[in-house]
């Protein structure tokens, strides 16, 4: 009896699903989360399901469950179930679409992400897999005072730490680039930190603009070794003079 009641809820959730739905744009694409045109990647299913998942299943059935490889039902990719897809994300292989997935990793990273997923929940191994996989394991800055406002901000990951584009990618994505704090607010590098380092990726090859008006206050920010502004050193008070004679042929 109990479970002719729960399959009747699970239909009617469907039916009323169905009835107040929305046009939107699809999030959940036939290319999502995949590794290759058949395969789907460890991303994929590396979240629970937010809604009860005998319910997803109703929603989002799949027309061979015993494919191998698996492949998402079609209803996963409807737009107008995008919502609800995404609460589902599970049955639906679609864990990379959710927010704290997509970020994206870090193109720069010396992990190869993919490969290394199983360390993802290792606690011994968050700092280092929140730092350069964030995407692959869920690890994405949240909260509603965090967020991109371009579009394209995945696919601009390697600008974040530019310090040429920095105004930009701290204006408009905040969130791939990790600029938010935990209370969601945009944060800001210090230099006055015991340790000293540049936080910018091309500081050397912007050197020039260390004392350029325009430009001190973020090359201070963003490139304080470079520029000699860390704590204690020539940035204010004392003097700061070239050691070596030759610096000017330099």
């Amino acid at each position: 009896m109990m479970s002719s009641c729960k399959a009747a809820t699970t239909f009617l959730t469907l039916i009323v699903i169905l009835v107040c739905m929305e046009f939107s744009v699809a999030v959940i694409t036939p290319d999502s989360c995949k590794v290759n045109p058949t395969v789907y990647g460890p991303n994929a299913t590396s979240c629970a399901d937010v809604r009860d998942s005998a319910e997803c299943k109703a929603i989002f059935p799949m027309d061979d469950p015993t494919a191998d490889p698996p492949v998402r039902g079609p209803n996963c990719e409807n737009p107008d179930l995008e919502s609800i897809a995404l609460e589902c994300a599970n049955t639906c292989f679609a864990c990379c679409e959710t927010a704290a997935y997509t970020c994206g990793d870090d193109p720069l990273s010396p992990i190869n992400c993919t490969a290394n997923v199983r360390y993802c929940k290792d606690a011994n191994w968050t700092t280092v897999m929140s730092q350069y996989c964030s995407g692959t394991c869920g690890l994405c800055s949240s909260g509603t005072g965090c967020r991109d406002i371009n579009t394209g901000c995945k696919d601009m990951r390697t600008l974040c730490n530019d310090v040429n584009f920095n105004t930009y990618m701290r204006s408009n994505c905040q969130k791939t680039c990790n600029f938010c704090s935990t209370s969601g607010t945009v944060t800001t590098a210090s230099p006055g930190s015991t340790t000293c380092t540049d936080v910018a990726t091309n500081c050397a090859a912007n050197s020039g603009l260390c004392n350029n008006a325009s430009y001190r206050d973020l090359m201070t920010t963003k490139c304080p070794s470079t520029c000699n502004r860390c704590s204690g050193s020539g940035s204010s008070g004392s003097t700061c003079t070239d050691s070596n004679a030759n610096c000017a042929a330099y």
